[in-house]
């Protein structure tokens, strides 16, 4: 049975007014047709008014006056507001005290499909589904419940994983915590992993009776809390994935002749920008089911100097694309399996230059139109060239 929808208050702290313009501020504008009885509080923090997210989240909260509050970053466009009352009104309904739009299962999958900066990331759900924990890009929690029981204002949670200790929270008091589909683009321009230690041994102390806990950013075991611990060998730890991702390759490599690199385009799509012509940059995901329904065709966003144009479809929509590229402007396509790049293989051929990367938390992808001189150049470093495939360097001839 389908559940009621809820009114939601969206409570937002800020720290960049142009970035809460360009995302968050600008999907609500748009959306506003469907939810009238929504609202929204941005909460300043500009001038580090407040010590932690809790604190100011906590404060809007109390300025809040409907039935259920979502958190929701400053750099997140969201793409329907139907389905953000939708999953409002099954938290009661559920049984849930959390819900968020991704999080990890208790297996280690990332669970809920959200556009992380350029890439799809995370399994699409039907329905809302329990998780370990949830990410604090998006999640929300009935206003009532939050007035009795506040989010953390811990030092050692100041930043990073209170969305995380709010779930084992209300788990632990016999309320589920889990994921619904919230379709979204989290814009981040970067990731801050400063004190993300401190936040999961804290977390490791206050719920040892619950660990393991899988969260986006790691597992948080009780070995974390033992302070000094250092991994054997910390500087050779990447080669096994180096390995791995260049087998990978490999295979993938078979069915396309395309210079090849072991990178994460979620990390590196800026230095592409840098040099992309107009400093824009086309980009096609490739879509598992929906996600975007009743959004636009393609989104564009700017990203520090640049912008990106970025749309969701199939393999016929990828083979479109690149027929319709003009020249000069360069393509990215992501989220690509092996079966995706053999059936791109097969039809009409594909322009060149193109560079074929692969990472394993994102899969294939495939860049077109970008001249090896103007790639970034950390793509020519040893950990990013796969194994027996020659380097960016070596392929351009320079």
């Amino acid at each position: 049975m389908t559940a009621p929808h809820a009114s939601v208050s969206i409570v937002c702290v800020y720290n960049d007014v142009a970035v809460r313009q360009e995302c968050l501020d600008r999907s609500i504008q748009a959306l506003c047709s469907e939810a009238s009885d929504l609202e929204y509080l941005p909460i300043d923090n500009v001038h580090g008014s407040y010590p932690t997210a809790g604190a100011a989240l906590n404060y809007g909260v109390s300025q809040a006056k409907n039935d259920v509050v979502a958190f929701v970053h400053q750099d997140v466009f969201l793409h329907s507001l139907v389905a953000l009352k939708e999953a409002a009104g099954h938290m009661s309904a559920d049984g849930f005290g959390l819900l968020g739009a991704v999080g990890v299962s208790a297996e280690g999958r990332t669970v809920g499909r959200i556009r992380d900066r350029v890439v799809l990331l995370g399994e699409a759900v039907a329905r809302t589904t329990d998780v370990d924990s949830l990410d604090e890009v998006l999640f929300m929690a009935p206003r009532s419940q939050l007035l009795r029981d506040p989010l953390t204002e811990s030092p050692d949670m100041a930043w990073h994983a209170y969305a995380v200790e709010y779930g084992l929270r209300v788990r632990k008091r016999g309320l589920r915590t889990g994921v619904a589909d919230i379709p979204l683009t989290h814009n981040s321009l970067s990731t801050n992993l400063d004190r993300l230690d401190v936040a999961h041994r804290a977390i490791a102390a206050r719920y040892t009776d619950m660990l393991p806990v899988r969260t986006t950013c790691g597992v948080i075991t009780e070995r974390i809390t033992r302070s000094g611990r250092r991994p054997w060998f910390p500087s050779h730890r990447w080669r096994y994935r180096w390995l791995l991702e260049s087998l990978a390759l490999w295979r993938a490599r078979a069915a396309r002749p395309e210079a090849a690199v072991l990178a994460d385009i979620r990390r590196d799509v800026d230095r592409l920008l840098e040099h992309a012509p107009g400093r824009r940059l086309h980009i096609v995901n490739r879509a598992q089911g929906r996600f975007m329904d009743g959004g636009p065709a393609a989104l564009e966003l700017a990203r520090r100097d640049g912008s990106v144009v970025i749309a969701a479809g199939d393999v016929s929509d990828f083979r479109a694309a690149v027929a319709a590229r003009p020249i000069g402007t360069w393509l990215l396509l992501t989220n690509l399996s092996r079966a995706d790049l053999a059936m791109l293989s097969a039809g009409p051929s594909v322009p060149s230059p193109s560079v074929l990367g692969f990472h394993a938390g994102i899969g294939f992808w495939l860049l077109f139109g970008a001249p090896c001189a103007d790639l970034p150049p950390q793509w020519h470093a040893k950990r990013a060239t796969p194994l027996g495939i020659k380097s960016l360097v070596a392929e351009s001839g320079t």
